[in-house]
């Protein structure tokens, strides 16, 4: 088969990039089956996501540097190596057993510390190589190239991870990363060219390596990424034991503003720096004196703080909010056309960028984004995927036109030895702000979950209903019609006595008795006589139900959460509303359609890689 090389090389870069982004979500759905494998709790297990997310925020900065000094194609094929031993040694991590003969939580995670390594340098580098195979004024098409697999990662990443941990555990959705990147080391090395060695100027052959600029990039990212982590994560201190859920650490934990203040002392002096002292930067910040560069950033910042917040929020309106909740597999099924959609307009928007230029692409996916934000706030808890199909394919049409036109703007004009560096500094900015919106929106649905939740008044019509569902119920609603004669059902789920005993109906009478000597003991001073009646503590019935009546207690719990969320989550796309609505008008401030004409490829670039190649097989 006959492929262009350009094509070819974007195809393959991009091939080893869906697998790194696979793993940013295609883990999550393993949580529980880690837990249970490694005997932890699922804030331990939580880390297998926080260390792998860090560790490649720390790497990007470093990555388009490495580049230039090693050899772009021999940097990949490293990191790439890395990711795929990485990936096999997760797969194994439960081998090693500790004293106990237990397998043990801290080698799991410092293995996603090595796949994360690996992973993130994939993201700068596949671009670069990618748009350094086309001619500037053709990277729209290599942008939809190595775009869609970023967007359908995340899109199939649940599904297939379900089906996997479902059929052959949850080491295998690491092992199945072995295969494919060998597979993707083997046409890097097939078709990528050989390194070239390029001609640097005098200073820049006797600058040393930047090791200084290395570290407080590296360190830098690392402070302020984790800042904005922490804020959406869960205090392990305040879980409640009945429910499993905890308040989380939000912007009123100290640590959250030591790291952003270390974060932001080490990057200003990485700026000041990498500007007054590097003679060959990590990273070359002057491209932000270019208008292209830095308003194309500025957009992608704000997409990446605003849409991918969201995007964040919406599997967990459909796996924790929505009553009944849906599974991680079905979750995933929901949101594909999202992804799906996404890309269609990515192949699409590859195609109009020469015609329409940036503005107006992007103009079209922010008004896109606004309808479809707009939609999401009339969410309730009947929503479901299919309901929800023409909303998330409108949004997936909005991201596709919103986001990566202004990726093929930024590094549109960057060509040689630059271009890795452009591709670090575009792909680490926009890293921080994805973390910041994640953290701010988490913080907004957060809060506005608790101001909306059910009083104990509000939930008591919630947990007669759900009694009443259950068979052992049946007995006392008979018998409580035929005593209290011309007193309708609905009448009666009002009646206190009604209330107090269709609860009574559905506990196992030794279950509850357990229970109720359980909670004696731990709370010393309490009377069991205070159990009974409404004069009962706050936190006695939730466990009682728990305990004697689990099916009511499930019920009670998720039409309770869904009461508050539901409302929270309109909150959060009523701002995220707004806020693409405004973005409207900064699309405007972009570049319209260029002339399309030939661009003079300056040294390093590879102009001849554009003739076909035959590729075997």
């Amino acid at each position: 088969m006959k492929i262009q090389y350009k094509y070819a090389v974007a195809l393959t870069s991009a091939l080893g990039l869906f697998m790194a982004v696979l793993d940013n979500t295609i883990v999550n759905v393993a949580l529980t089956p880690m837990a249970n494998a490694f005997h932890t709790d699922l804030n331990s297990v939580q880390w297998v996501i926080t260390a792998y997310f860090l560790a490649q925020a720390a790497v990007i900065p470093a990555a388009g540097y490495l580049a230039n000094r090693v050899g772009i194609k021999k940097i990949f094929m490293v990191c790439l190596a890395l990711f795929t031993f990485g990936s096999l040694l997760c797969g194994l991590s439960d081998l090693v057993k500790d004293g106990n003969g237990n397998p043990q939580i801290g080698l799991l995670i410092f293995f996603r510390v090595v796949q994360g390594i690996g992973g993130g340098a994939l993201f700068p580098l596949a671009t670069a190589i990618a748009f350094g195979a086309f001619p500037p004024n053709e990277r729209a098409a290599s942008s939809a190239i190595v775009g869609i697999p970023v967007l359908l990662a995340p899109a199939f990443g649940p599904t297939v991870g379900g089906l996997i941990v479902d059929s052959a555990g949850w080491n295998w959705i690491f092992y199945v990363n072995v295969p494919i990147g060998i597979v993707t080391l083997f046409l890097i090395w097939r078709v990528l060219k050989p390194d070239v060695k390029e001609v640097r100027d005098p200073a820049e052959r006797r600058a040393g390596f930047d090791i200084v600029g290395l570290l407080l990039s590296m360190v830098g990212v690392i402070a302020i990424v984790y800042a904005f982590t922490i804020v959406s994560q869960t205090n392990p201190d305040t879980i409640n034991p009945v429910t499993g859920r905890g308040d989380i650490y939000g912007w009123g934990y100290n640590l959250v503003w030591i790291l952003m203040g270390i974060g932001v002392a080490l990057l200003v002096a990485f700026g000041f720096y990498e500007l007054r002292v590097a003679k060959d930067p990590v990273m070359d910040l002057r491209l932000f004196k270019t208008y292209n560069f830095t308003m194309a950033s500025i957009v992608t910042w704000l997409v990446r703080g605003v849409i991918f917040g969201s995007f964040f929020l919406l599997p967990v309106f459909f796996e924790n909010i929505r009553y009944p909740h849906l599974s991680a597999v079905n979750t995933g099924l929901a949101l594909m056309p999202q992804g799906l959609a996404a890309g269609v307009a990515i192949a699409l928007g590859g195609k109009l960028y020469n015609i329409i230029g940036p503005r107006w692409l992007v103009f079209m996916g922010m008004i896109a984004l606004t309808i479809s934000s707009f939609m999401l706030t009339q969410l309730d808890n009947n929503s479901d995927g299919w309901s929800l199909v023409p909303i998330l394919a409108i949004r997936g049409i909005g991201f596709g036109w919103g986001a990566f036109p202004v990726q093929t703007l930024a590094l549109s004009a960057v060509t040689g030895r630059a271009l890795p560096k452009a591709s670090s500094l575009y792909n680490v900015t926009a890293q921080i702000f994805s973390s910041i919106g994640i953290a701010v929106l988490t913080t907004v649905f957060v809060s506005q979950t608790v101001l909306n939740a059910p009083t104990t008044a509000q939930t008591q019509p919630i947990l007669v209903n759900a009694a009443l569902k259950q068979p052992a119920s049946q007995a006392f609603q008979q018998q409580y019609l035929s005593t209290h004669q011309g007193i309708t059902l609905e009448q009666a789920k009002t009646a206190p006595d009604f209330q107090s005993g269709i609860i009574q109906s559905v506990l196992d009478k030794n279950k509850a008795e357990a229970y109720a000597q359980q909670y004696v003991s731990q709370h010393p001073g309490t009377n069991p006589a205070q159990l009974q009646g409404p004069n009962a503590p706050t936190d006695y019935l939730p466990g009682l139900l728990k305990a004697a009546a689990p099916d009511v207690a499930a019920e009670l719990g998720g039409q309770a959460t869904a009461a508050a969320g539901v409302p929270a989550l309109k909150d959060v796309f009523t701002i995220v509303t707004w806020s693409t609505a405004t973005m409207i008008l900064v699309a405007l401030l972009l570049p319209g359609p260029t002339k399309k004409q030939a661009m003079t490829v300056t040294e390093g670039e590879p102009a001849e890689e554009r003739h076909a190649m035959v590729m075997e097989g």
